[in-house]
């Protein structure tokens, strides 16, 4: 269905770029543990420099996570309502295509009759 294929694949390509922060965000905090330069270290107070590094690892993980999932999230949430749109047509076209409801049950004059009881 080439319809909506453009949301479709910009909905693809949130989930893949937020997955791509979800697993960069943790390698970066990593780094940002393992390789910190020692020039950021002297613009810190000298009170705060053994705090500077693991809370900059610390902020860089979560933004990843945070980033990540919310398109993840957003993704997934336009890729369910493109399938929601397709799956209703679908059943739409199904439904015009039958006959009406009056010529096919004439005991049943709409979709009520259906749950009253039977005498």
């Amino acid at each position: 269905m080439a319809r909506f294929g453009f949301v479709r694949a910009w909905a693809r390509s949130q989930v893949a770029v937020g997955i791509l922060f979800m697993v960069l965000g943790p390698v970066a905090a990593g780094a940002a543990l393992l390789w910190w330069p020692a020039e950021l270290f002297a613009r810190a107070p000298a009170e705060w420099r053994g705090f500077v590094q693991p809370l900059a690892a610390l902020a860089v993980l979560l933004l990843g996570i945070v980033i990540g999932s919310r398109l993840v999230l957003r993704g997934q949430l336009l890729l369910m309502l493109v399938e929601m749109r397709r799956s209703l047509a679908r059943i739409d076209r199904r439904l015009r295509r039958g006959a009406p409801m009056e010529e096919a049950h004439p005991d049943r004059r709409d979709a009520t009759t259906r749950l009253l009881p039977r005498r």
